[in-house]
């Protein structure tokens, strides 16, 4: 992810000069370049192959592996084990990426542009806070899916499909990835965020993130019993 924020903000000048070039009538400014290719496509697509990803593992990974009786062995509930597992991957994919929002206005700084600061911190908390919802989802196949790959490539190849789908136009609608890009509430010209959060966007994303734990703690009770 700090690859990509780097070198889509080192090879902006570029690009840009050929866009603006091309379309004189319609000229994109860098924020609308920053939004458009990173927030709400590459940044955001990556990130939520990295949430997935973080979201693997667990029990069920374990037993398929022949390395769960070590961890069933200790004094502790299968419950609260996958609470450790899900808290950890939240902290993981949240400093992601608002640690990669963050890169943003530093590097802008090589080429001589501005990012405002608050709105890459803004635009990194959207993303990790309404993402949740895949994270939790990649979570909630990794417990419900046995097998040493089946929960990542289901996960995988489910979340890209739709991404894809939503960016292509394919699916229509509601959905979570414009949540994370704050497409609902920015600027149509600068594509910088303004006005409130989108707080009944955020609220959804909450209770869809709230339904897969709750869902993944039945899976585990389930095996307990």
């Amino acid at each position: 992810m700090a690859f990509l924020v780097v070198y889509a903000v080192l090879t902006s000048p570029g690009f840009l000069a050929r866009y603006n070039a091309r379309f004189a009538e319609h000229p994109l400014s860098y924020s609308a370049y920053v939004w458009s290719g990173l927030f709400h496509y590459a940044l955001e697509g990556l990130w939520v192959i990295s949430a997935v990803l973080l979201a693997m593992g667990g029990l069920a990974q374990e037993k398929a592996f022949g390395s769960s009786l070590f961890t069933l062995s200790l004094p502790v509930s299968r419950e609260r084990i996958f609470l450790v597992r899900a808290a950890l991957a939240a902290l993981q994919a949240s400093a992601l990426g608002i640690g990669s929002a963050l890169m943003i206005p530093l590097v802008s700084h090589i080429i001589g542009a501005n990012y405002p600061l608050q709105q890459a911190i803004a635009f990194g908390i959207l993303m990790s806070a309404a993402g949740m919802t895949v994270l939790t989802f990649g979570l909630f196949l990794s417990e419900l899916l046995p097998g040493e790959f089946t929960a990542l490539v289901v996960g995988l190849c489910s979340a890209a499909a739709v991404f894809l789908a939503y960016k292509a136009h394919v699916l229509k609608g509601w959905n979570v990835f414009d949540v994370m890009s704050g497409a609902s509430v920015i600027d149509p010209s600068t594509q910088l965020l303004h006005g409130i959060a989108p707080w009944r966007d955020l609220t959804f994303c909450a209770a869809l993130t709230l339904l897969f734990l709750v869902a993944t703690g039945g899976v585990i009770r389930r095996r307990d019993a």
